[in-house]
């Protein structure tokens, strides 16, 4: 078949807009260098440093420190690793529009936003530096430049005022989009040089596929992630573990094996399901939580070792069952704390004498049910959950869930009431002390 004299025009896919950042102003212009002026200013009394030594220098001088070259910092991704362009760009907006709302060590006074903090605050204090280096100094203001400086050091406003803070917002973006089961991100921060050497953060995002390990179950073969978490400022994976004497301390006390936590895809799903009432980085913070960073085991009502499933000392959320095979832990599921196999459950269903399927029926597997409910109606139900201890996440949960439609919330009580209205009422209060 001869080729046509004019072939087909491919279209050019429309380039992809640049993720929005911070504002900035064109460099050696009045703008530029009254605000600079101004982060300066607000930098010094944040640190405690005396800055009237710049209502003593002259034009010229006070140019050669404002006029130090600046950046915003930047967010790339790692060479070698796998972050997708739609979670850079997610990361770009609500990452840098946090930055322009919150204050340097949250000091609303001054108003030193961390925006501001992260691009002329750096400039400037290499502007000081710069000015004792490369320029004549009037009489009397060089040892009011260096105790400027020497000042900003000590208190460490780079470091806890700047620097933990970025992170903690970063980890925050992160935790939002890692999966435990699929790929974690973490990231890097540093200082680096750029244009006109100019300093800047660099904010350098990485990725880490989680480790898999089989295990067998009820004569099935399962698949289970190793609970990790992405490398955050170093180099450094933090995996999951927890000794053999910590879960068996009577019949084991001397045990010293090392046991790596794995957890099924099943029982992250489950959570999620379970725990609607939380955010996803919630959701994240109680898994690291519970198995990473804070692990605690408690006896079920049959015995059976249970992981607390907690983001905070004090709060349950539900428990997370596991087996142990070849030095390996493996969670299996996410237990709620209505579940008739922990502590909490336990005492509801001998309060109410409900069962698994009534449980279910009434939609209590999920902790949604104590905001889709209106308990103020239902006090046997309420004084129940208060009694059992199931009540307190409602006052412990500090990012309650968007309130449901009002209509959504009548029906559901209507239905919840009506079943209990059914049934026999509950053994007295009196007759049980409450549950500590």
């Amino acid at each position: 078949m001869p080729k046509s004299k004019h072939p087909r025009k491919h279209k050019k896919r429309p380039s992809r807009p640049a993720p929005p950042g911070m504002p900035f102003f064109r460099r050696h212009s009045q703008t530029y260098l009254r605000h600079m002026e101004t982060v300066g200013r607000k930098l010094l009394r944040l640190a405690g440093a005396d800055g009237s030594f710049l209502d003593r220098l002259t034009k010229t001088q006070l140019h050669t420190i404002l006029n130090t070259p600046c950046e915003k910092p930047h967010v790339v991704i790692k060479k070698g690793s796998r972050v997708p362009r739609a979670y850079l760009r997610y990361i770009h907006s609500t990452l840098f529009s946090q930055f322009e709302t919150t204050c340097v060590k949250n000091n609303e006074e001054i108003g030193l936003s961390l925006a501001d903090m992260a691009s002329y605050g750096i400039a400037f204090i290499e502007g000081l530096r710069l000015y004792l280096a490369r320029t004549n100094i009037v009489r009397g203001e060089e040892q009011a430049v260096k105790e400027a400086i020497r000042t900003v050091e000590q208190s460490q406003l780079l470091e806890k005022g700047l620097t933990e803070q970025i992170i903690r917002a970063i980890l925050y973006q992160l935790m939002s989009i890692s999966q435990v089961q699929f790929r974690l991100y973490g990231f890097r921060g540093q200082f680096e040089y750029g244009q006109s050497d100019a300093v800047y953060m660099s904010i350098i995002l990485t990725s880490v596929v989680p480790e898999s390990a089989m295990f067998q179950h009820f004569g099935k073969w399962r698949k289970a992630y190793r609970v990790c978490m992405g490398p955050m400022q170093s180099e450094e994976i933090y995996r999951a573990a927890i000794r053999y004497s910590a879960i068996f301390p009577t019949c084991a006390p001397h045990d010293d094996r090392t046991l790596s936590i794995y957890i099924q895809s099943h029982a992250v799903c489950r959570m999620k399901e379970r725990l609607r009432i939380l955010t996803p980085v919630n959701r994240m913070m109680l898994l690291y939580t519970s198995l990473l960073l804070s692990p605690r085991i408690v006896r079920g009502p049959d015995e059976q070792p249970l992981f607390v499933a907690s983001i905070f000392s004090g709060d349950v959320y539900g428990y997370f069952p596991f087996i142990i095979q070849h030095d390996k832990l493996f969670i299996l599921s996410f237990l709620p704390v209505t579940s008739f196999q922990t502590p909490e459950g336990k005492r509801l269903q001998e309060i109410l004498h409900l069962s698994t399927k009534d449980i279910t029926y009434l939609g209590m597997d999920s902790l949604q049910f104590l905001y889709d409910v209106d308990l103020e109606q239902i006090p046997v139900l309420k004084n129940a959950l208060i009694r059992s201890g199931i009540y307190r996440i409602k006052e412990q949960n500090h990012t309650p869930p968007p309130p449901s439609p009002p209509e959504v919330v009548s029906k559901q009580t209507l239905f919840v009431k009506k079943f209990f209205e059914t049934i026999p009422p509950p053994d007295d209060p009196a007759a049980s002390p409450p549950a500590l």
